[in-house]
């Protein structure tokens, strides 16, 4: 790993004026098994995430991206694409927080494409990930902004980025007494994992989330994908070498 520089959000913040060119067509959320992301926090964490493969919650395939290192290692949580590239989270599974969540319908995290200020509101259901009960119902909306970021990752040019914030009911959370995300990330104790209208999630549309406020501030660091493999039958690698 190389050596990382100390970051702050309002350090990598370049500008919120001009709305920033997107490139369209590729994910937002790249979910192909064996692609991670390692990220630096600014008070000297580390993490490491990977799309480890796949599983079925509430009827639905998705993506398994899971957590290594820092306050947030053991962590699962649930991603898929809508037909129109929304990111949709599903749920997700913390063993050091021992709550274990799906959601009914997946929530819309990242809708596509991304459209400035308030998104339409989303009534969520949140389930028991082992026995299926509901645990609690919530109404709110996601605030998206769009901004450059200076990250690690290219320290030399800023990166264009959609913020998603969550905005709900003044006060609340998705349960009481908790600092646990949506997508089951710890918070700081004197956060709320709901209503906080200012950006806490930030996307970029080929390297998915490239930065996301925990216990820490995260900036990506890298960024890898599976390299594809040519497939070939037995006979063709035999044939080669005739």
């Amino acid at each position: 790993m190389m050596p990382c520089a100390r970051i702050s959000l309002a350090a990598a913040v370049v500008a919120l004026v001009t709305t920033p060119s997107i490139a369209p067509g590729a994910p937002w959320m790249p979910l192909v098994p064996g692609t991670q992301w390692e990220y630096q926090g600014d008070a000297g964490g580390h993490s490491i995430q990977t799309i480890t493969g796949q599983k079925i919650v509430r009827g639905r395939t998705v993506a398994v991206k899971s957590y290594v290192e820092g306050a947030d290692a053991g962590l699962e949580n649930y991603w898929l694409l809508d037909a129109d590239g929304s990111v949709l989270l599903a749920g997700f599974n913390n063993p050091s927080a021992a709550l274990a969540l799906a959601y009914e319908p997946p929530i819309r995290f990242l809708p596509v494409p991304p459209g400035l200020g308030l998104q339409p509101v989303q009534h969520i259901v949140a389930h028991d990930l082992v026995t299926d009960a509901v645990v609690n119902e919530l109404d709110f909306q996601v605030e998206l902004s769009f901004l450059y970021l200076i990250l690690p990752i290219n320290p030399y040019a800023p990166t264009a980025v959609a913020g998603v914030g969550q905005v709900g009911p003044p006060g609340t959370a998705l349960l009481a007494g908790t600092s646990i995300t949506l997508d089951g990330r710890h918070l700081k104790a004197s956060q709320h994992a709901v209503s906080q209208a200012t950006a806490t999630d930030f996307f970029n549309s080929t390297l998915g989330e490239v930065a996301y406020q925990s216990t820490e501030f995260f900036a990506l660091l890298s960024f890898g994908q599976p390299t594809p493999v040519a497939r070939s039958t037995w006979g063709g690698i035999k044939r080669l070498y005739r």
